[in-house]
């Protein structure tokens, strides 16, 4: 097992990416807020993982062909954050669906966000670390 490839870490890792794409995707939102018919874009991840992480599967089984379909759920390594429009919405006269106030509070929630998992990396780290140096 490889401490520093484990799917915790792999998983934190990849979530800290897509806060990260989510908040140059929340910028990019503001800085649009009034260009007309500037539909908003956001990342699509958190709903991704979960359904990874929910998803069990009754059959196990390993590829024994490139061609064969995967048994089993994906690996939490391969949910990767992506960027969608929204278009089916329009708030204002100009067909603008972008909400200052709305984006805001998403930046700020994002920001919260990836404070959380920047430090459970690093806690993730120091324990390796603590082992390492033999103190708990």
């Amino acid at each position: 097992m490889d401490i520093f490839q484990s799917t915790t870490l792999v998983t934190l890792k990849t979530s800290l990416d897509a806060a990260v794409l989510r908040h140059e995707a929340i910028a990019h939102n503001i800085a649009n807020v009034n260009t007309p018919r500037f539909k908003r874009i956001d990342v699509n991840f958190k709903r991704q993982l979960q359904a990874a992480l929910n998803r069990q599967s009754a059959a196990q089984g390993a590829r024994t062909h490139p061609k064969h379909l995967p048994i089993g759920p994906p690996r939490l390594d391969e949910v990767q954050p992506r960027i969608y429009q929204e278009n089916d919405t329009s708030l204002r006269v100009d067909e603008s669906n972008v909400d200052i106030d709305t984006e805001m509070g998403a930046l700020s929630q994002n920001a919260t966000y990836y404070t959380v998992l920047a430090r459970l990396i690093s806690d993730h780290y120091g324990g390796i670390e603590s082992v390492i140096r033999g103190r708990i």
